[in-house]
């Protein structure tokens, strides 16, 4: 799977540090995936290559209603991620 953002705004708009205690990517939406199963995701910002991220879905929204609390979307929670994300996600912080 890829994940792409066309800006860093993008990208930091579906990332979460701490999303229930976890980080990971809330994508906005109705797209579903199997909860608890490991998805490979290359992570693609700009057109440049942020590296590999193994993350798992964890919590969903997906009709329900929607708050600050229960956004629309789904959790994917990282798992593990290559040195070349965790390079690029600390130069965001």
């Amino acid at each position: 799977m890829q994940l792409k953002c066309n800006t860093l705004k993008d990208f930091s708009s579906i990332w979460q540090n701490d999303f229930l205690g976890q980080k990971g990517f809330l994508l906005p939406g109705t797209t579903s995936y199997v909860m608890g199963e490991t998805l490979q995701v290359d992570v693609v910002v700009m057109g440049e290559s942020w590296g590999h991220v193994e993350v798992t879905p964890v919590w969903h929204n997906l009709y329900g209603v929607e708050s600050e609390w229960t956004p629309r979307g789904i959790f994917l929670r990282l798992i593990t991620s290559d040195q070349t994300f965790d390079r690029h996600l600390a130069t965001l912080a």
